[in-house]
């Protein structure tokens, strides 16, 4: 089994969502196997959702023309249930772009 602090650097570096998965297979079966606590368990769940809604936001700016950080921002905020659905997560992060230009351009 991967030593904790290697994985979680792995996770860090992980170059698309199916080497994020994989990092996530081998964290969940050092937890059945009980070779990792509680506190790694929080502290890879906060570097893996990191990690994912990094290359989410990705994944929808190619297809939205807008703030990266925006993007970045909703998906990180978007309800988890509809991360692992692409096409919903793309029309969740659009209304909300669209929402947010609504907004600003009355302010002008």
């Amino acid at each position: 089994m991967k030593n904790f602090e290697t994985l979680i650097d792995e996770t860090l570096q992980a170059e698309d969502i199916e080497e994020l998965e994989a990092a996530a297979d081998l964290f969940q079966f050092g937890i059945e196997k009980g070779y990792y606590t509680k506190k790694q368990a929080d502290e890879f769940n906060s570097t893996y959702w990191k990690v994912k809604n990094k290359w989410l936001a990705y994944e929808i700016s190619e297809n939205i023309k807008a703030n990266m950080f925006d993007i970045m921002y909703i998906v990180a905020n978007a309800p988890a249930g509809i991360k692992d659905n692409k096409d919903e997560l793309f029309n969740y992060v659009s209304g909300r772009i669209k929402a947010l230009k609504g907004k600003i351009g009355k302010l002008k």
